[in-house]
């Protein structure tokens, strides 16, 4: 038995039977000890996903409305591969809970999870092994954080067996014993705490890509897969719009020196990504990736020594706090300052955001710069390597861009900068054709 490795398959991967044919082949080819689940996704296109079918039951039976045809939707999703596994388990007991549970309309947490508890039981049916309720060991302290201390004493206690285990993601339980949830994309962490609690080396989190690649695949054409990077730069890549993992998966892995593995179910050949503990050594021979987000707006503050007025960037924090807005970057200058942030957070309180700001700090000058799109090259060569950083400016300037503002992370890692969104993709396929297709 191969122990030390606990691998979770997301949504995509168990959508339907045939996805979850080959979701039975990598764990029993691989004999891998703890299993955890997603609810099933997306079958094609237009078809709803599991838990969004669960939402909206409880959404219309709260408001009074019929909801039969989602709830039997929902059913029909399972029985289906039911049939088709000839699994002689009868799931009636749970779909009449569930339907209570809608009725009432007082446990949301409990009715959203049910799509991975119906996946887990069904998977574990298949793979012939033991289920094991995720509510039996995921703890939530008071403050509503996972208790790992206490959630890794349950857990070893409920595994002391040593079996072969199916677990649902997605969620725990309360110390009264009330179903909670993380947020959606949750499974991931439900792994990583699985990783963490059984003190296993590797975890493998098997999705519908082959990896982490050097560049978005819809702007850059087949970039390569980033074999091994680090939890430092796998988080500033993330940043800026690579998300194939729930940030507190990353954090709970991070902690506890765990390697991750990102892999494809639907290419099980590929080796994938391996993220690695901070502390590793990783010897990349170039940068490690590209990545970046459209949707951005830049309050460019103007005021004759405003670097001289004391506090006054917790005096700008203060006022993008009042008004719910968070803060992506503040680059300083001398007599300036800007301030970047989501231009979605500016809808309705653009005006009244402008005039505190006005009230509060009376600039000298106010300019707005919308429609931006921040990019991110990043790697520990732009640390190593003053010719590397080089390269990079080059190839934006000589892409003839608008360059806005420009920002070097404290760790050396990464160069963020700020473009024009008409200029965005162009600059990216840019930097991915310099970068990693003409390096020597």
């Amino acid at each position: 038995m191969k122990k030390g490795i606990v691998c979770k398959f997301g949504g995509t991967s168990l959508a339907n039977s045939t996805n979850i044919e080959k979701v039975a082949k990598i764990v029993k080819d691989n004999k891998k000890q703890f299993v955890i689940v997603s609810a099933p996704g997306k079958r094609e296109k237009d078809d709803i996903k599991i838990t969004d079918l669960l939402i909206k039951c409880f959404e219309l039976s709260k408001k009074g409305q019929n909801f039969s045809s989602y709830f039997e939707s929902f059913k029909k999703r399972f029985e289906e591969i039911k049939e088709y596994f000839k699994i002689n388990f009868d799931l009636g007991k749970y779909y009449s809970e569930l339907l209570e549970k809608i009725k009432k309309h007082n446990d949301y947490d409990y009715v959203v999870s049910r799509g991975e508890f119906f996946s887990a039981i069904l998977i574990s049916k298949i793979l012939n092994y033991e289920f094991l309720d995720a509510s039996s060991f995921i703890t939530f302290d008071k403050n509503e954080f996972v208790d790992l201390e206490t959630t890794k004493q349950k857990f070893l206690n409920l595994t002391s067996n040593k079996k072969n285990y199916v677990i649902p993601g997605f969620y725990g339980a309360t110390v009264n014993g009330k179903i909670k949830t993380f947020s959606r994309g949750g499974s991931d962490i439900t792994g990583a705490i699985v990783a963490c609690v059984s003190s296993s080396k590797i975890y493998e989190n098997w999705t519908d890509v082959d990896g982490f690649m050097v560049a978005d695949p819809r702007m850059c054409n087949n970039p390569e897969i980033i074999e091994e990077l680090s939890y430092h730069e796998l988080r500033e890549l993330s940043y800026m719009g690579a998300n194939v993992l729930h940030p507190d998966c990353v954090r709970f892995l991070r902690e506890n020196n765990i390697v991750l593995n990102l892999r494809n179910t639907f290419n099980p050949t590929c080796k994938g990504s391996f993220i690695m503990p901070d502390k590793c050594k990783i010897n990349h021979k170039n940068l490690t990736g590209i990545a970046g987000q459209k949707g951005f707006t830049i309050i460019h503050i103007e005021k004759f020594a405003i670097n001289e007025s004391l506090g006054i960037i917790e005096v700008i924090a203060n006022i993008f706090k009042k008004y719910h807005v968070s803060i992506e970057h503040i680059p300083t200058g001398i007599d300036s300052v800007s301030v970047i942030v989501k231009s979605a957070y500016l809808c309705d309180i653009k005006e009244s955001l402008l005039d505190e700001i006005k009230k509060q700090i009376e600039p000298d000058n106010l300019k707005i710069y919308e429609n931006i799109g921040l990019i991110s090259v990043v790697g520990t060569k732009l640390k190593d390597d003053i010719n590397v950083e080089q390269k990079v400016f080059n190839c934006v300037f000589d892409s003839n861009v608008n360059l806005i503002t420009l920002n070097k992370g404290a760790s050396g890692l990464s160069l963020i900068f700020a473009v024009e969104e008409k200029n965005f993709e162009g600059t990216i396929k840019n930097l991915y054709k310099t970068l990693f297709l003409n390096r020597e």
